[in-house]
């Protein structure tokens, strides 16, 4: 069976003012999908609002069975903030593998 899949863009503010509907749109999508891939900007402005979401939808899409990921390694102003938020300090492996796509934080 094979899993359907959707790509979802962020190039704007993710910031606390828009993360309800930023939610909004991650749970529709996951209702009509198997699996989400996140596309985002490095010029996105991003807070720890979003980085929290994120967080969050891995653990909404697991425990149903589905799956978040992105397209690439956080960099820009979503890599700062992970890094000032300490989401990256002594970090489980598979953080390490969603955020960065990489085995080890360095």
């Amino acid at each position: 069976m094979e899993l359907s899949s959707a790509n979802v863009c962020f190039s704007d503010d993710i910031t606390i003012r828009a993360i309800q509907d930023v939610w909004r749109d991650l749970l529709g999508r996951f209702e009509a999908t198997d699996a989400l891939t996140l596309i985002i900007d490095d010029d996105s402005f991003v807070d720890l609002s979003f980085v929290q979401l994120i967080a969050s939808a891995r653990l909404y899409a697991q425990d149903r069975g589905k799956t978040i990921s992105l397209a690439r390694p956080a960099t820009g102003g979503l890599r700062r903030v992970l890094d000032r938020a300490g989401f990256l300090t002594n970090a489980p492996p598979d953080a390490v593998r969603f955020w960065l796509h990489e085995e080890q934080a360095q």
